[in-house]
Order: C-alpha cells, then structure tokens, then sequence
C-alpha cells in the first residue's frame, strides 16, 4: 500500500536531542521515520475501531504476536526546508515574556511526501473472525485515511496533514468492507 501525505504547514517530528543553540532538533536524514507513522496509522486505527483492539492488534501487532506489515520511512517529492522557530512562553499577568523561557526549535516545511506499507510476513491467525489481506488493507488503509496530523505540537498548528492511500484507495467497495469487518468482530466478541 503506498500513501501520499499533503502537508497543510510545518511538521516537527523531534529527536528528542538537542544541540548547540536549538532545543528541539529534528533528524535531518530522517524526518519523518517509519516508526511514527506506524504509531499515527495505530492511533487512528484505535480510534476508528473503538472497543476492537484485538482486531486492530492483528493488523498492527502486539507484544505477543508481531505485525505482517512493514512502513517504511517518507520520502519527499521535493526536498523539505527545515527552518529555526523561536517560541517564548508568556507570563499571564504581565503578558511578558517569562524569563528563561525561550525555546528554539525546528520545523519542517514540505509539500508532499509518500510512504509504503508493505506485507513481510505470513498474517497471523486470529481469534475472532477471519480477517484475510483484504481485510488488514481495508484496516490500513482507513487507519491512513483517518491520519490529519503528526509530529509534535499538533494543537498548536504544527503537523497539519491529508493522507490519502493507494492501493487500495478508499471507495465505497473498500468502507463497506470495513465497516463488516468490525460489524463481525463487534459480534464476535458479544456471542
């Protein structure tokens, strides 16, 4: 499955390290690693399936039973621009700047970007309904879908996004299929 992301604003995905003179740093080699959009493709995962984490733990695994899927880091159309933010913390009462409380960071400016998720492994057998390939596509792909922001500082209009999945993409075929698979799993669990 390959995804494309649309950027609406800067992202930072920090590494948590800083270095001389910034804060929060982002990898320059790697800006936007596999493992954080395996973790926001989970996230939405959860969110659109409520009270199924053990069909969402069959398509992203867990720790007794590991993922048939693999991501792969993005790659960017156009290369980005990573530029240095100065942030400032305010004082309530004063509306000054609270001493000691500026923050330098960088953010990344990009259009596009792509990503594969790519079957590496044989699926696990589940306990509940059969959920074949076409199954965990339609889980990935809607989990894709459902992804509008990442990296740090979300609320704070850092990390905007549009995530829009090919093969499969999403049609009426696909969220039909989605939504039966959690009607299955629904009642499995209530039988």
């Amino acid at each position: 499955m390959r995804v494309t992301i649309t950027f609406h604003g800067p992202f930072r995905v920090a590494t948590g390290v800083g270095r001389p003179g910034i804060d929060a740093t982002v990898d320059r080699n790697n800006l936007l690693p596999a493992s954080s959009l395996k973790g926001l493709m989970r996230e939405s995962a959860d969110r659109l399936l409520p009270g199924l984490p053990h069909l969402v733990e069959t398509v992203f695994g867990s720790p007794h039973c590991p993922t048939a899927w693999g991501w792969e880091a993005a790659r960017f159309g156009e290369e980005p621009i990573v530029v240095t933010r100065a942030r400032v913390s305010l004082d309530e009462d004063s509306g000054a700047a609270k001493r000691d409380h500026l923050l330098y960071a960088e953010e990344v400016w990009a259009h596009t970007a792509e990503f594969t998720v790519t079957q590496y492994g044989p699926l696990p057998e589940t306990d509940g309904p059969p959920l074949d390939r076409e199954g965990h596509l339609s889980v990935l792909a809607c989990a894709a879908a459902g992804v509008h922001s990442l990296g740090a500082k979300r609320r704070r209009g850092l990390g905007w996004v549009q995530c829009t999945p090919e093969n499969p993409r999403i049609d009426e075929e696909l969220l039909a299929r989605f939504t039966a698979l959690a009607e299955q799993w629904r009642n499995h669990q209530h039988a």
